[in-house]
């Protein structure tokens, strides 16, 4: 007698799975409209290497522009590196004979850092010296440039389009996406501590 409970319980549990599995099939298909319209398709392209480097090429000119157009307005008398970077000296110092600023060199910057617009994003008074070693530590590829243009004492006008910046992010703080960058700059300081 108890087996042929249990034989009836399996029994009523297999149908009442099988119920399930049919009342699930039929309210899943029950959620679908009966006719469906053609989906449209997906555009799963990437543009290819040549349009990104158009489309770059393209921004590095408008930047120039902007950047140029506001050395005009202001009176700037700029000159451009062959990646895009803008410095002006502001004190031509002939009799100057210290070496050049070079890759591995400490330099500690008084500056005043300002979007193109005039906006102060940051500051040596606020934040203290900027230092770093050039070409070997962390500071925007157009300043690590820059700075093989001078000399220990120079002060200068660095102007760093966003491609030699932050880019296309900002800095996630102060300083927006595709920001020009103007420093004011002071060399203070410069080591000339090389690690072999």
């Amino acid at each position: 007698m108890i087996r042929k409970t249990y034989q009836n319980l399996m029994r009523s549990f297999k149908f009442l799975v099988v119920l399930l599995i049919i009342v699930s099939s039929f309210a899943a298909g029950g959620c679908k409209p009966k006719y469906r319209q053609q989906d449209k398709p997906v555009n799963t392209s990437f543009p290819d290497q040549e349009s990104i480097y158009r489309s770059n090429q393209l921004m590095i000119k408008q930047n120039a522009k902007s950047i140029r157009d506001q050395a005009a307005i202001k009176g700037w008398d700029l000159t451009e590196t062959g990646t895009g970077v803008f410095y002006h000296l502001y004190n031509l110092l002939k009799k100057n004979k210290s070496k050049k600023i070079e890759p591995g060199d400490w330099v500690w910057l008084t500056y005043k850092l300002s979007l193109l617009d005039g906006t102060e994003c940051y500051a040596s008074e606020k934040q203290g010296l900027k230092q770093f070693v050039v070409e070997k530590s962390e500071a925007e590829p157009g300043l690590h440039e820059a700075m093989q243009y001078l000399h220990p004492g120079d002060s200068a006008l660095v102007i760093i389009p966003p491609h030699r910046a932050f880019g296309l992010a900002g800095d996630g703080n102060r300083i927006p996406p595709r920001a020009i960058l103007v420093y004011e700059i002071r060399i203070d300081s410069v080591a000339r501590y090389r690690n072999n």
